[in-house]
C-alpha cells in the first residue's frame, strides 16, 4: 500500500544525525512517486504529512573511519565465507528470515546494534497492543449502557498509569527474550554491533571484527519520521517511541496524523480520560483507508468520542511546554500556505510516519544509492545500484526498502529471499499481504480499495464489482453486543479474483487472513463459496461476504469426492 511522503515546511528538520537526505518538492495532495513506498501497509493518502522542498536529517549509525580506510580495499568478494546468510538486523523480518534459513540448512549469523526485536517488538507492534488491550478493557467496563444489555453491573473503573506502562514494558521484554532465545536454540550466530557493509560479502561489525557471507540481507527497518518546524522533547511533544512507554496521559493532547498509529493511540488516550485534536494536511481524517469503510469508522471511531479535529492544515511549528506553558501549535492551511490558527494544548504526538535506518550501511562500497533513504530493489528484494545493475548476494527487505512497511511483511520478504538462495525461485504478491489497524473495534484490509480497484480496471480492461455484508446480521456479533461494522468485498465478476476485502468490526484483525490467503493462493470466489464455516463465529461474516458476489463462471476446481471418516 503506497504512501506519499508529506511534510509541512521548506527548512531543514533537525534531528540526532548530520545526514541528509534531499526530498522532492510536492503539493499538500498525495503523489505517485517513483519508489514504492508503503507506511504500515496504509496506502499512500494515509500518511497524514505532505512534503515541500527541503533537506531532511535522519537518525544514523556513524562510519567509523577505520571502516571508511577499508572500503576502497574491499572491492573483491572472497573466496570462501563464514556464514552462508548473514542478516544486518535483528528485528521481526530479520527474525524471520534467520528462521527459515536455519530450516533450509544454512549457516546464519544476525547482526543487531540496538536490541533484539527492532522496532515493532522494542517500539511498536507488541506494546502498543499491550495498551490497545487496556483501552479495549476500559472502554467495556466505561460502557454502562453496554454491560447494562447482559445484566451486568459493576462500581466505575479506573487504571494505574504505571501499570499500564509495565505491562506494555513488560509484554515487550518477554518477546525479545523469547525471541533471542528462539535464535539461539536454532544454532544462530548473534553479532553484537553495527554492521556496515565494506565490499561484496563483507561486514564489519563492532570496531574490529569482520565477517563473510555468501548472501547478505540487510534488514535495519525504520524510525519515527518527524516533519522539520516540530521541536521533540520527549515529555510533551513526543513521538511513537516515546508515547509507548506512557509517561504521561495528558488532559488533551494534539495528534499530529490519523492514520493507523494516531487512530491507534486516540483509542488508548481516549479511554484513558484525555481529550484529543487531530491534525490532518489531507482534507478527510483516515485517508488511506477504503472511503466506504472510513466513513463508517469515522462515525464510530471518532465522532461519539473526545475528539476534536483540523483537516486540510500543517502543524508548521509545534514548541514543546515550558516554564508553565502549554505546547503551542501554529497550523497552515496546506492549500494557501496561510496562517490559520494557534492551538495550545497539553501534549502533542507525531504521528507521521517513519523513515528508514539506512545510514552508515557502507553501501557507498558497492555504490548504491538510496532514494529518500530508501534501499532501491527489484520484486525479489535484490539490491539494485547506482547504474541499474543488481548487486549480486545482496538484498534488502522491510520498512529499509520501504515497499510495505510493516513487521509481517518483512517477515514474508526475508523467508522469500531464503528461498531464492536456496534455489527455489519466488516472488512475494504484496498485494496479498494484511493490514490491520487494531482500533475498538478494529479496521483490517487487504489488496485494492475500490477506487484503487476501479482505476486498475478502466487501466486494463475488466469488469470490477462490489459485495457486502454487515456484522449486524452476524449471531456472533449479536450475541457479543457488537454488531456495527461491515465488510466489503471488491472482485471481477467475469472470473472471481478477488481485488480487495476491506473489514471494520469486532476481530476485523483476525478476519482478513482468511480473504489475504485466498488472493496469496489464487482462489476464486466461486470456491470460497463451497467452504464451510462454524456457527455461530465471526467468519461467516466472510462466507456471507463471498455468496453475496455475483460471479459470471462455473465452479474452477472440480469437486474432490468425499473422504469417509
Amino acid at each position: 500500500m503506497q504512501s506519499s511522503l508529506s511534510l509541512q515546511s521548506s527548512s531543514p528538520i533537525s534531528t540526532r544525525s548530520s545526514h541528509t537526505f534531499d526530498f522532492p518538492s510536492v503539493s499538500a495532495k498525495p503523489l505517485n512517486l517513483n519508489v514504492n513506498l508503503r507506511f504500515c501497509g496504509l496506502r499512500k493518502e494515509a500518511l497524514s504529512f505532505s512534503v515541500n522542498s527541503r533537506r531532511v536529517q535522519l537518525p544514523c549509525r556513524r562510519v567509523p573511519s577505520s571502516i571508511s580506510a577499508a572500503l576502497s580495499t574491499n572491492g573483491s568478494s572472497p573466496k570462501t565465507f563464514d556464514y552462508d546468510l548473514l542478516i544486518i538486523g535483528a528485528g521481526v523480518g530479520g527474525h524471520g528470515a534467520a528462521l527459515h534459513a536455519v530450516e533450509k540448512g544454512l549457516k546464519t549469523a544476525i547482526i543487531e546494534g540496538d536490541v533484539m526485536g527492532g522496532t515493532c517488538v522494542n517500539r511498536g507492534c507488541v506494546p502498543s497492543k499491550a495498551l490497545l488491550a487496556v483501552s479495549g478493557r476500559m472502554r467495556e467496563l466505561q460502557n454502562e449502557q453496554h454491560l447494562k444489555s447482559f445484566g451486568i453491573q459493576v462500581g466505575a473503573a479506573n487504571y494505574d498509569r504505571q501499570g499500564v506502562a509495565d505491562h506494555a514494558s513488560n509484554l515487550a521484554s518477554k518477546i525479545r527474550g523469547n525471541l533471542t532465545n528462539s535464535l539461539k536454540a536454532l544454532g544462530v550466530d548473534i553479532l553484537t554491533g553495527f554492521g556496515t557493509i565494506l565490499g561484496p560479502q563483507k561486514v564489519q561489525f563492532g570496531k574490529d571484527n569482520i565477517v563473510t557471507a555468501k548472501d547478505i540481507i540487510i534488514a535495519t527497518g525504520s524510525v519515527p519520521f518527524v516533519p522539520r518546524g516540530i521541536e521533540v522533547d520527549g515529555k510533551t511533544v513526543i513521538t511513537s517511541d516515546h508515547a509507548l512507554k506512557l509517561e504521561s496521559v495528558p488532559d488533551w493532547i494534539a495528534i499530529v496524523g490519523s492514520g493507523y498509529i494516531g487512530l491507534e493511540f486516540s483509542d488508548v488516550y481516549t479511554a484513558l480520560g484525555s481529550e484529543v485534536t487531530f491534525i490532518e494536511a489531507l482534507d478527510q481524517l483516515m485517508p488511506g483507508f477504503d472511503p466506504e469503510v472510513s466513513k463508517l469508522a469515522q462515525r464510530i471511531l471518532i465522532n461519539p468520542r473526545k475528539i476534536d479535529y483540523h483537516t486540510g492544515v500543517f502543524a508548521t511549528k509545534i514548541t514543546p511546554a515550558k516554564d508553565g506553558k502549554p505546547v503551542t501549535i501554529e497550523l497552515t492551511d496546506a492549500k494557501t500556505k496561510e496562517h490559520k490558527d494557534t492551538l495550545e494544548v497539553d501534549a502533542a504526538l507525531i504521528a507521521t510516519g517513519r523513515a528508514p535506518y539506512t545510514q552508515g550501511l557502507g553501501l557507498e562500497s558497492i555504490n548504491v544509492v538510496t532514494q529518500r533513504g530508501f534501499v532501491p530493489v527489484d520484486d525479489r528484494m535484490r539490491v539494485i545500484d547506482a547504474n541499474g545493475k543488481l548487486v549480486p548476494n545482496l538484498y534488502c527487505i522491510g520498512d529499509a526498502n520501504g515497499k510495505m512497511m510493516l513487521a509481517h511483511a518483512a517477515s514474508a520478504q526475508g523467508i522469500s529471499v531464503v528461498e531464492q538462495v536456496t534455489g527455489r525461485d519466488h516472488v512475494l504478491n504484496h498485494l496479498s499481504i494484511p493490514a490491520a489497524c487494531f482500533t475498538h473495534p478494529e479496521i483490517s484490509m487487504v489488496g485494492l480499495t475500490e477506487p484503487q480497484a476501479r482505476e486498475k480496471a478502466e487501466k486494463e480492461g475488466f469488469p470490477v464489482s462490489v459485495a457486502k455484508t454487515s456484522f449486524k446480521a452476524n449471531s456472533k456479533a449479536l450475541a457479543e453486543n457488537e454488531a456495527e461494522g461491515i465488510a466489503k468485498l471488491i472482485y471481477r465478476p467475469d472470473n472471481g479474483e478477488i481485488l480487495g476485502v476491506h473489514i471494520f468490526g469486532l476481530h476485523a484483525a483476525d478476519l482478513i487472513h482468511e480473504a489475504s490467503n485466498a488472493i496469496a493462493m489464487g482462489t476464486p470466489i466461486q470456491d470460497l463459496k463451497l467452504a464451510v464455516h462454524a456457527h455461530p463465529t465471526l467468519s461467516e461474516v466472510l462466507d456471507e461476504l463471498y455468496k453475496a458476489a455475483k460471479v459470471n463462471v462455473q465452479v474452477s476446481s472440480p469437486v474432490k469426492e468425499p473422504v469417509a471418516v
